[in-house]
């Protein structure tokens, strides 16, 4: 059985598909009728909440405290992690030896594009160092990096070699098999020049200092913390699809959502301004159009929270919410929304604020997921759903006529029209349940603030005589198709409440020859 979207289609038809086996009904209790040949099909009363979780589909589905019911959708807009900002650091260092050209040389840091450090934390990494030397004296040789310390102690490394014979291969020292290891070692740049160095010294036996041939090479590095103004960097978000299956049995007619809105919610753990790039946020109707979404935040983005300088570990929460006061959300997603198509990146530092001074971690992060919340608080006129069910008449060949009668007990407010197809096996129509599209559930009365202050009730007949019947008898299937609108021909929004039922009789007086 196909889904029926509208919730009180959702109540009838199902109901109704439970009972396409007319043998199986003979023993249900409190049938309206009193001729030898009546049938009572059904008598129930059925919540929206219970009708709601027999349906699997892609909203969830909530009640908020006033009993009003939710749908929502959600998809992840953007997950990023540190990874990709300390990849760069990485793939600039790791690997390639450095040749060591001078006494003092600061190291060739290819940090992306606008970073300036103030410190940076070793998580893990190798730092591997070789010289080489060709002089008629043994040498003593120290190499030091004073703005990589631990603990305040700089990094450094001392070691001796023989004399050089003056043929041969030069003496070579290198601790190519026993790298050093860096985890916890701290990168605090030198305050005047901003540069990281590295220094050595050669100092020959006789005590007369004297030049190298030196490199160094760091390998497979990776850090746990970064602090300084870390540029003006775009994360692409990627563009995504939240499918909006509401309106999956839409046929025609119009739908209002009174207060629907989409909301943003952001986690952030990177010490960082960053703030939303709405690149692309449109919705996709039921007729094919295509909306797009208007607001003054689509423009200038939406800030995320972040955590200071002293709040390294803290996860900073933000929601932010689309709605009718703030954007035209409440007229693209009246229009009977199938689809949202969307595609948002974050920038960091979009004010391009040197003075302000962030961080990221190993474990930092940013996610934004979008909330569509659709609640069931708003007008429909001829919103219309259909779903078909089958049938077995050929069965009962003793059956030559047919009366159907419905009774239903309303307190949802809405007013509901229902018209049946009789199809054949190539669904084609026979004839129809009633000789016109009638209400036969008019909705409960509302207050002024679309409250269903009571119920209603409709009876409704469809008689088959004989000709009539003949027509059908050889139908497979019912499509039964309905048109739901508001109170007031749709012009008052109302509200659907979890609590609300719809109780329904339904029943048939078969007119049977021996």
């Amino acid at each position: 059985m196909k889904r029926l979207i509208l919730l009180l289609l959702v109540a009838v038809a199902a109901l109704l598909g439970a009972c396409q086996s007319f043998d199986e009904l003979e023993n249900l209790e409190d049938a309206d009728y009193d001729a030898d040949y009546a049938v009572p099909l059904l008598n129930t009363e059925l919540s929206l909440k219970e009708a709601l979780e027999n349906f699997q589909d892609l909203a969830v589905i909530s009640i908020d405290p006033d009993g009003l019911i939710h749908f929502t959708y959600s998809g992840d807009v953007l997950t990023q992690n540190s990874d990709t900002i300390f990849k760069k650091i990485n793939e600039s260092l790791s690997g390639v030896p450095i040749p060591i050209n001078s006494k003092r040389m600061g190291l060739p840091l290819e940090l992306p594009e606008g970073f300036d450090f103030d410190r940076l934390v070793f998580k893990s990494g190798e730092f591997i160092f070789g010289f080489q030397h060709k002089h008629p004296e043994p040498v003593e040789f120290t190499l030091t990096m004073p703005q990589i310390t631990k603990d305040g102690v700089p990094l450094s490394f001392s070691a001796s070699l023989p004399a050089y014979s003056g043929s041969g291969n030069l003496p070579t020292y290198t601790n190519l098999f026993a790298p050093f290891m860096l985890d916890g070692y701290e990168v605090l740049p030198d305050p005047v020049t901003d540069s990281v160095y590295v220094e050595y010294e050669l100092i020959r036996e006789s005590g007369q200092p004297d030049t190298a041939l030196a490199a160094i090479t760091f390998r497979d590095l990776s850090f746990s913390y970064m602090e300084g103004f870390l540029g003006v960097q775009r994360h692409e978000g990627g563009r995504d699809t939240i499918i909006i299956d509401f309106f999956d049995n839409w046929v025609t007619g119009d739908i209002y959502f009174a207060d629907p809105t989409v909301t943003f919610n952001i986690e952030n753990s990177f010490g960082i301004p960053t703030e939303s790039d709405v690149k692309v946020f449109k919705v996709l109707t039921v007729r094919g159009e295509t909306l797009e979404l208007m607001s003054p935040y689509v423009e200038s983005g939406i800030a995320f929270p972040y955590p200071s300088i002293n709040e390294v570990g803290v996860i900073k929460e933000k929601k932010f919410v689309f709605n009718k006061e703030n954007s035209n959300i409440d007229q693209i997603l009246g229009a009977g929304p199938v689809a949202i198509d969307y595609d948002v990146d974050a920038v960091t530092n979009p004010d391009s604020n040197v003075n302000i001074r962030g961080f990221i971690t190993d474990s930092s992060y940013y996610k934004v997921r979008v909330d569509v919340d659709l609640p069931l608080y708003g007008r429909s006129v001829n919103f219309l759903a259909q779903d078909t069910f089958q049938l077995n008449f050929e069965d009962f060949q003793q059956m030559y006529k047919a009366e159907f009668k419905l009774v239903a007990i309303n307190s949802l407010p809405l007013d509901v029209s229902i018209q049946g197809y009789f199809l054949d096996q190539d669904d084609l129509v026979l004839d129809s349940l009633f000789q016109e599209s009638m209400r036969v559930i008019e909705g409960a009365p509302t207050d002024a603030e679309g409250n269903a202050s009571g119920t209603s009730e409709d009876v409704t007949y469809a008689d088959f005589p004989e000709e009539r019947f003949d027509k059908v008898r050889s139908a497979q299937n019912l499509a039964i198709v309905a048109s739901f609108s508001t109170v007031n021909n749709g012009e008052v929004s109302v509200k659907i409440l979890e609590s609300q039922a719809v109780q329904i009789k339904l029943g048939a007086i078969f007119g049977v020859r021996d």
